[in-house]
């Protein structure tokens, strides 16, 4: 199975879930025979990107590839420049949250909420 240009050893997958998938988790399904394994869900508030909860679910030292981050948010330029800003620090695949049905996070217009207004998501030249 391929994801763009990577190749994944197989069809399990290790979904990002919040406060469930932080990096031993996602080296432990690795290990255990997933090929693919996302973060936790990270924002894409630029404020937060140095707080110690974001830069421990986008830690991914010792973890095989392709790596993974699941950027959160409701601007589509801000989610644009996280997800650059993961692929600096080593992601190769970016994905993007729109099915968390979480109230916390639905409330915010985010997740699965941006599926009612998909202008949200969408970067307009």
């Amino acid at each position: 199975m391929n994801i763009g240009p990577y190749s994944l050893a197989n069809n399990l997958f290790a979904a990002p879930m919040a406060g469930v998938t932080d990096r031993p988790f996602r080296q432990l399904c690795r290990k255990l025979g997933a090929g693919y394994a996302v973060s936790e869900m990270v924002t894409s508030r630029r404020e937060l990107w140095n707080s110690l909860k974001t830069s421990r679910r986008a830690n991914h030292e010792g973890e095989p590839g392709p790596i993974a981050v699941q950027i959160a948010g409701t601007d589509a330029t801000m989610m644009a420049e996280a997800a650059a800003y993961n692929v600096d620090r080593g992601a190769q695949i970016i994905d993007i949250n729109m099915g968390c049905p979480a109230k916390k996070v639905c409330n915010k217009w985010a997740g699965s909420a941006l599926m009612q207004d998909e202008a949200l998501a969408r970067l307009v030249p």
